[in-house]
């Protein structure tokens, strides 16, 4: 349907009139359904949706000053403009049809231009409403992510850098993000100095595996190349490496349906554990400089009502990759905790090390000890020389 066209209902009683007008609309390029009166109206109205409405006055059954009082009172058809039809004379009839809430009027001689004319301004009016009520909507959903923000995630990574358990904060970073956008499954993986991604969580409810972290559960998994040994070259294949390489999020509706990356080792896993990766969101966890210190995968987004597998959510996307960054965050934090206390108790033992060294050296260069020094190599030489006597 050509986007000047719309979705047309024309209600009359009279077979001649709706015919007349339906192929008049047709010929326009309109989709055209009919009622033969007021009640089929609102059962038609109420099970598909309409751009405009053409509304006799005068029906049995239930007149056009009924059906716009009852489409005015509901909801969800309030929105759609109505022109009533009437004859030239009726002007009573059609003053109290736009009272009720009718756009415009075509007198039932009408033009085939003034109708053409006015449907079009009907048309483009409802356009625009729908436009703006998508605006307004997308500016709530917006407002709405945002307090989720607020209300979740800050909180969430404030209390990230107060965890001292390395393992248990790990945990937590992938545990939030799950909970966040109801995944199924997720992975946390740790960059090394070699370049390599490290598996250190794992968790999927469905299959109950439950790795790494405080479980002491060795994961029976390799490393991730983000290069490859043999040519050097970055590997782009796998979608934790693309993430990690690039410091962009991939996110991925169907692993099955994903024709730019290797996913065989995922089929391999889902053959053995009888599973199925569908959605996938991959987010690169960065440092304040840009620093890409590991990977958060994510897995099976479920729809919290049915359970269905979905694809990952946009909106929750950008709050997941919030998490991510505060999370990055609270990790580099307590690895720059880590390295200095390593370095403090360097320093001691060194300290120590040179105190003791100067503690040995006094005691050695005393007089008290040189004196017993002398001695002792005094003793030493009276016993050389009782034993060469008793020889």
């Amino acid at each position: 349907m050509n986007k000047d066209n719309g979705h047309i209902l024309v209600v009359d009683d009279y077979f001649p009139n709706r015919l007349k007008l339906s192929l008049g609309l047709a010929q326009q390029g309109h989709t055209v359904a009919e009622a033969e009166n007021g009640r089929r109206a609102l059962e038609i109205l109420r099970s598909e949706p309409f751009d405009l409405v053409l509304l006799d006055i005068l029906m049995p059954e239930m007149d056009g000053y009924e059906v716009l009082e009852q489409m005015k009172k509901d909801p969800a058809l309030r929105e759609i403009p109505v022109i009533v039809i009437s004859a030239q004379d009726e002007v009573e009839s059609i003053v109290r049809g736009i009272e009720l809430g009718a756009e415009d009027y075509l007198p039932k001689t009408f033009n085939p231009v003034l109708l053409k004319a006015r449907i079009d301004v009907c048309l483009e009016k409802k356009r625009l409403r729908d436009q703006k009520a998508n605006y307004l909507a997308r500016i709530e959903e917006e407002k709405s992510r945002s307090e989720k923000l607020l209300k979740v995630v800050i909180p969430i990574g404030a209390a990230l850098p107060r965890e001292k358990d390395f393992n248990r904060l790990l945990e937590k970073i992938l545990l939030e993000a799950r909970t966040l956008c109801y995944a199924d499954g997720g992975t946390l993986y740790l960059r090394t100095d070699q370049d390599r991604l490290e598996f250190v969580i794992l968790r999927n409810e469905s299959l109950n595996i439950a790795q790494g972290g405080t479980t002491g559960e060795k994961i029976p998994f390799e490393p991730l190349d983000m290069y490859d040994p043999a040519s050097g070259l970055p590997n782009r294949a796998d979608v934790v490496t693309r993430a990690a390489l690039s410091g962009v999020s991939i996110n991925i509706a169907d692993t099955y349906q994903e024709g730019g990356l290797d996913f065989s080792s995922t089929r391999v896993f889902d053959q053995i554990a009888g599973y199925q990766t569908r959605s996938c969101l991959t987010i690169p966890l960065k440092t304040s400089s840009g620093h890409v210190i590991g990977v958060l995968q994510l897995l099976n987004a479920r729809n919290p009502e049915s359970g269905e597998i979905v694809s990952f959510d946009v909106n929750l996307q950008q709050l997941i990759e919030s998490l991510s960054s505060l999370a990055a965050a609270a990790l580099e934090v307590y690895r720059d905790e880590q390295n200095l206390r390593r370095q403090i108790e360097q320093l001691r033992i060194e300290v120590d090390e040179a105190r003791q060294s100067h503690q040995v050296a006094e005691i050695t260069e005393s007089d008290y000890f040189q004196h017993l020094e002398a001695e002792a190599e005094s003793l030493r030489e009276i016993m050389s020389q009782a034993g060469k006597q008793s020889s």
